[in-house]
């Protein structure tokens, strides 16, 4: 093996180790695989050049022409619950579970991109949960592996884990929080929730369960995310997803532009629909927004801009989940708009709210005046489903009449301007 610049690996022989998966004692499996090269595109691979042990469940006397066969890792279908595009190994805990990819000729290798198993939610725990790597017989991930991420048990987005050696070269994860330096705490700030400390995980997502009154769109202006250090977590395309994605999906609408990557442009304190990002409410669907990570992240703070443009169809009640477990639920306050002051000097309202996971002193007096509220209004039960919140209360959204929709489409001005003749 031979290494031409950091994180980037020249070799022939490419050794996964299954070591583990997300619980089930049975089966192990994954849903599609890539290995990355230089500059991020994907290595074409073959069946030729795949071997692994235990090949497939066919191994065992019980099966007979089982099609989770190990081709289907690079069939190229890999967003998706259908399991006859997955691959599935029997498995035993303490075992070696191997994959080999084995090269025509040495290759730069940055990486691995692996869709984990996702049949359904139950059986994402089929999934693999630590892979330990080796090219050429040198070893490339950490002693503990590489941890990877249990499949989301649905496609609302692309699920793809992108597992660069580059960023291992930077030291491991964060310690838990309970393995930290001590934070120096404070009561200057008081919260009326109860919220677990610098909660660490995979995916982030906010479950929107009503607005402020609209009953057909529900939307927001932005959203940041703060690690342990307090520091802003710097967020790409990548990490952000919306399900509905946008006002897009719905049939005669094309090319609005309030999607959700407008939730991370920084641009959240405005009221500008081109930085802002609206879905339609469907009829027995739980709009959700996803922050999605491929290691593990620890947060302490996150802010929140409600929508601003039209107010009603901002977020009101929402909960927060961390890889499938519940963390908050409460309410953000109606979109204020910025008021200029007569004098220049004078300061605009802040239009975020922030939820905190963090006892440290500095940031609790500065975020003590915005605060999000966790109460929920009116309410009589507040029920849990499959980590799915269930909210009844006495003043209940109403259902809408889908043919009763308004229309609605934002696009840039130079898309809409005629040519002249």
């Amino acid at each position: 093996m031979v290494t031409k610049e950091p994180g980037v690996y020249t070799g022939k022989c490419l050794l996964l180790n299954f070591t583990a998966s997300w619980g089930d004692s049975h089966y192990l499996g994954l849903a599609g695989l890539e290995v990355v090269g230089k500059g991020g595109r994907a290595l074409p691979l073959t069946l030729d050049q795949l071997s692994a042990s235990p090949r497939d469940l066919n191994d065992l006397a019980e099966y007979v022409d089982d099609s989770r066969t190990l081709d289907k890792l690079i069939d190229g279908v890999n967003i998706t619950m259908e399991d006859d595009h997955m691959w599935l190994i029997p498995f035993s805990l303490g075992e070696n579970h191997q994959l080999l990819i084995q090269f025509c000729k040495t290759v730069d290798i940055a990486g691995l991109r692996i869709w984990n198993y996702n049949k359904s939610p139950e059986d994402t725990y089929r999934g693999a949960k630590v892979v330990h790597v080796s090219l050429d017989g040198t070893g490339l991930s950490p002693p503990e592996g590489f941890l990877l991420r249990k499949g989301p048990g649905h496609c609302h987005f692309d699920f793809a884990q992108e597992i660069l050696f580059v960023d291992y070269l930077k030291g491991p994860p964060a310690a838990p929080a309970r393995e930290r330096r001590e934070i120096k705490k404070t009561k200057q700030a008081t919260m009326d929730y109860e919220a677990p400390l610098m909660p660490c995980g995979f995916i982030f997502q906010f479950q929107l369960l009503t607005s402020w009154g609209d009953p057909y769109y529900i939307g927001l202006n932005g959203l940041e995310l703060y690690n342990e250090h307090g520091e802003k977590i710097s967020l790409t395309e990548n990490n952000i997803a919306a399900f509905p994605d946008s006002v897009n999906i719905l049939d005669g609408v094309c090319g609005d532009i309030r999607t959700p990557e407008k939730l991370i442009d920084g641009v959240n304190s405005v009221n500008d629909g081109r930085h802002m990002w609206l879905a339609p409410i469907l009829p027995g669907v739980v709009n959700r927004v996803y922050v999605i990570f491929d290691r593990p992240m620890t947060i302490s703070m996150i802010k929140l801009w409600n929508y601003a443009k039209t107010p009603h169809r901002g977020v009101k009640e929402f909960g927060l989940l961390v890889d499938d477990l519940l963390v908050y639920n409460g309410i953000l306050d109606m979109a204020s708009h910025l008021l200029q002051g007569i004098l220049p000097t004078c300061e605009p309202v802040v239009p975020y709210h922030t939820i905190l996971f963090t006892e440290d002193e500095q940031i609790c007096c500065q975020e003590k005046n915005t605060l999000l509220s966790n109460h929920i209004e009116d309410q009589d039960v507040r029920l849990m489903n499959d980590n799915q919140i269930v909210a009844y209360s006495k003043k209940r959204q109403v259902a809408a009449d889908p043919a009763l929709r308004p229309k609605t489409c934002m696009r840039e001005k130079g898309m809409l301007r005629r040519t002249r003749q």
